[in-house]
């Protein structure tokens, strides 16, 4: 990718007929969730999430380079018995924030329609206790006309990883059929 064209993905990336940054590509999506009304079981997460930062840099090697980081304060709803993040809690806190990611690189016909996980594979090294702030970090590693990987973990203030996943996603919309 040459350089100009770098320089203009990092600064703003095209959204229809308005011109948005990562991030605020990423807040909009994200904030859809929080709509009135809806009570999808992925609908408290807007309240307890916060969009720290979203970059889009695209590199030689990968195109699509894009990284989220979302923090939060592990809340009693979102607990085990033992009053630690429960598991399943955080599949879904990375199904959301991974596939985030994709929206700093989404474009007219690219990744746009949405999208559904394939795989979700979670590794728990750690736990998060109730009331203790933790950072997500996502980042695309690749995204290919249909088919999408990208990865996650969950780090403490300390700096140590609680939680990691790697996440596979495939694009929807019109059959190419």
């Amino acid at each position: 990718m040459d350089s100009r064209a770098t320089q203009s993905a990092k600064a703003t990336v095209a959204d229809g007929n308005t011109e948005r940054t990562p991030k605020q590509k990423v807040q909009r999506w994200f904030n859809s969730a929080a709509v009135e009304g809806y009570d999808g079981h992925d609908s408290t997460l807007p309240s307890i999430l916060t969009l720290e930062s979203a970059t889009f840099e695209p590199t030689t090697s990968n195109p699509h380079n894009s990284k989220t980081v979302f923090s939060f304060v592990v809340p009693r709803s979102l607990c085990n018995i033992t009053g630690s993040l429960h598991g399943g809690a955080v599949a879904l806190i990375f199904d959301i924030c991974t596939s985030l990611a994709i929206a700093a690189v989404s474009r007219k016909g690219f990744w746009d329609t949405g999208h559904v996980s394939r795989v979700l594979n979670c590794t728990y090294l750690r736990p998060a206790k109730e009331g203790q702030r933790f950072w997500v970090e996502s980042e695309v590693v690749h995204l290919g006309k249909r088919m999408g990987l990208l990865r996650g973990v969950i780090r403490g203030e300390d700096g140590k990883i609680c939680y990691t996943c790697e996440h596979n996603k495939a694009a929807i919309g019109k059959s190419s059929l």
